[in-house]
C-alpha cells in the first residue's frame, strides 16, 4: 500500500493513543447515526455527516470512517437502486480508506442469516430481501481488506420516528400503546422470537473496536438472548396499561420473516474483552 501523509498521521493517532479523532460518519441522519454522533462529539470527536445525495466525501481529511448509511428498509424492491447505495458506495468507500490508511467500520445485519437457525459469523447465510444480499455481498467484498464489520441483530431505543414500519416493535408498541390504548401483534407472534439489542450496545460496540484499529473482520452484535414479540408487546402493556389485538399475518413477509434470532456473541466478546 501506497504510504502517504494521511497513512503516516494515521498511524500516529493510533501509536500515540489518541482519543480525539477527525471522523466522518455517513448515515449520521439516521437511526444508529442520531445516537452514535453525539456520543462521538460528547468524547472529544469532532465528527462530519455524510448522506447519500452529498457530494463524495474527502477521505484523506479524516482519521476514522463509520459507514451506517444504507437504504435500510427490508421491503425495498429496487435492485438497482440498492445495489447503486448500498453496495458500489460502499466498496468506493472502502478502497478509499483502505487506499490512505484509514480505519473503516460498516453496518451490516443479522438479515443475511434468513431463515436459517445457526448465529455465528461462519454458520451458512439465506439472504432473502434485496437488502440482505447488499449487506452479504458487501461483506464477502470487504473480506480480507481492512475493515470492521457489524451484523446488528434487531436494534431499538431513541431515534426511530423516522423509520414507520421499520421501526423495531418496541417503538412501534410504544407508539400505539400511547396514541390508541391497543398494541396490534401479529396472530401466532409467541412463536417468533427475536434478539432485540439496544442502541448503546451498538454504539458501545463502535467505540471499542475504534481502540483496536488493526483487528478486522465481522461480528455479530446482539444480546446472545431472544424474546418472542408478544414478550415485547406484553412489556409495553405493562408499561402503559394498554391492551392487545392479534392481527392477521401480512402475506408479502411470509417468504422473508425470520422466525428466530440469537446472536452468538463468541467471536465479539474474545475481541472485546482483548482475549
Amino acid at each position: 500500500m501506497k504510504v502517504t501523509k494521511r497513512c503516516i498521521q494515521s498511524m500516529q493517532v493510533n501509536i500515540l493513543g489518541l482519543n480525539k479523532v477527525n471522523i466522518l460518519v455517513t448515515g449520521h441522519k439516521g437511526f444508529i447515526g442520531q445516537n452514535l454522533v453525539p456520543h462521538l462529539e460528547r468524547n472529544g470527536h469532532t465528527v462530519t455527516g455524510f448522506e447519500w445525495g452529498d457530494v463524495f466525501p474527502d477521505i484523506e481529511q479524516f482519521e476514522q470512517v463509520i459507514h451506517l448509511g444504507a437504504i435500510s428498509s427490508t421491503t425495498e424492491r429496487n435492485v438497482e437502486k440498492i445495489m447503486t447505495q448500498n453496495y458500489k458506495f460502499s466498496v468506493d468507500l472502502l478502497d478509499m480508506c483502505n487506499y490512505f490508511g484509514i480505519p473503516f467500520q460498516y453496518s451490516s445485519s443479522a438479515s443475511v442469516y434468513g431463515l436459517n437457525q445457526q448465529f455465528t459469523e461462519t454458520s451458512p447465510v439465506d439472504p432473502r430481501t434485496p437488502y440482505a444480499w447488499s449487506k452479504y455481498m458487501f461483506e464477502l467484498y470487504a473480506a480480507g481488506k481492512k475493515a470492521q464489520g457489524f451484523r446488528y441483530f434487531n436494534v431499538y431505543g431513541r431515534h426511530e420516528d423516522h423509520k414507520g414500519s421499520q421501526a423495531s416493535p418496541y417503538h412501534q408498541f410504544t407508539k400505539q400503546a400511547k396514541e390508541t390504548g391497543v398494541i396490534n401483534v401479529f396472530e401466532n407472534s409467541e412463536n417468533y422470537l427475536r434478539d432485540f439489542v439496544p442502541v448503546s450496545t451498538v454504539i458501545d460496540a463502535h467505540i471499542r473496536f475504534m481502540e483496536m484499529p488493526d483487528v478486522s473482520g465481522v461480528w455479530n452484535v446482539g444480546t446472545g438472548k431472544a424474546k418472542s414479540f408478544l414478550d415485547v408487546a406484553n412489556e409495553v402493556t405493562e408499561q402503559y396499561e394498554s391492551r392487545i389485538d392479534y392481527i392477521p399475518f401480512p402475506e408479502h413477509l411470509k417468504h422473508s420473516y425470520q422466525r428466530y434470532t440469537c446472536a452468538d456473541m463468541t467471536n465479539f466478546n474474545k475481541v472485546y474483552s482483548g482475549v
